[in-house]
């Protein structure tokens, strides 16, 4: 019905950004206790509880034997961090950090994105190909885990979160426990919120009649992409902006190995429809942002407005076999 599911969309709408705060603001005094940089909290930390929609959203669906929806939610939703995401965040504040981190970590990133790519070129999802991803992932977790201790060893990450969310979190005792707790709610909040937004959005594509994989690039892809818009917007605000970098690479991480991969070994099969250039533009925006990154030390308002507009072109992209 319609009406429902506008009801549950305006309910996952309000719970993401009731739980986006307390996380971030968890997951930097984490970073500040635990001694890690706030790149590896966000990639891993924030990464992985922003993922799990995607994750939940995708094996659901690849269970039921649509894993049209499954990838077209994970290429709807890389895209739209390093467009859509990333571009808000700049033209709220400017996103600065370690260059040399950022290159790094965003470097594995593409390398996920173009092997999830080029598992389902042949537009089949082998039980063997989400073995591998899920491999992937893991391999990538450890070098992430060896490359923060060695950044912070030597100084060339700092485990301060930037002037205003440093304020925010000045004086807290060095207890990561209420810490841990605080962020365990609160992506527990973001996922069920972002279920009922799913759920919603499901509802109302159905009304139209909606394809798998145009409702998954999109309707899914944004709803499980909230989460990260909702955090980085408030890591934005308080000029975190090491934290919106972890996130948005540690998600397209997770996103391209771990749920790609998992969707692989729950329902592996045909994906039943082939939509090569959506994949090519997810791409081409991870390309763009890595050009950026590596000729600019910071991304500003320009920048965000050119990854707006390259969101607005894949949604032209995705639209073009919208309906059945």
């Amino acid at each position: 019905m319609l009406w429902l599911g506008l009801v549950l969309i305006t309910a996952g709408i309000v719970l993401l950004w009731a739980s986006a705060d307390p996380f971030v603001v968890a997951a930097a005094r984490l970073a500040r206790i635990w001694g890690v940089s706030p790149v590896l909290v966000g990639a891993l930390v924030i990464g992985f509880g922003t993922s799990a929609p995607e994750l939940v959203v995708s094996a659901v669906a690849a269970v039921r034997g649509e894993l049209a929806e499954s990838v077209g939610n994970v290429v709807g939703s890389n895209a739209a961090n390093l467009s859509l995401v990333l571009g808000v965040s700049a033209v709220i504040s400017p996103v600065v950090g370690q260059l040399r981190v950022i290159r790094r970590e965003g470097v594995i990133t593409l390398v996920a994105m173009a092997a999830m790519m080029a598992a389902a070129w042949d537009d089949t999802l082998a039980r063997w190909e989400g073995v591998l991803l899920v491999s992937g992932m893991a391999i990538a977790t450890v070098f992430l885990l060896v490359w923060s201790k060695r950044d912070v060893r030597v100084g060339v990450a700092d485990t301060s979160s930037g002037p205003a969310l440093d304020e925010t979190i000045g004086g807290t005792a060095d207890r990561a426990a209420p810490e841990i707790g605080r962020a365990s709610l609160s992506i527990v909040g973001i996922v069920v919120g972002a279920w009922l937004l799913v759920e919603g959005g499901s509802q109302v594509a159905d009304v139209y009649g909606l394809t798998g994989g145009f409702v998954g690039a999109t309707i899914l892809a944004l709803g499980t992409s909230l989460p990260e818009l909702v955090t980085a917007v408030a890591a934005a605000r308080r000029k975190a902006t090491e934290l919106i970098i972890g996130n948005l690479l540690g998600s397209n991480l997770f996103n391209s190995l771990l749920v790609v991969g998992v969707a692989g070994v729950a329902g592996a099969g045909p994906i039943g429809e082939r939509r090569v250039w959506e994949h090519v533009m997810m791409m081409v925006i991870g390309v763009a942002v890595g050009v950026m990154a590596a000729t600019r030390s910071r991304l500003g308002r320009s920048h965000g407005a050119v990854l707006l507009g390259l969101f607005g072109l894949f949604i032209v992209v995705v639209g073009t076999n919208a309906t059945v």
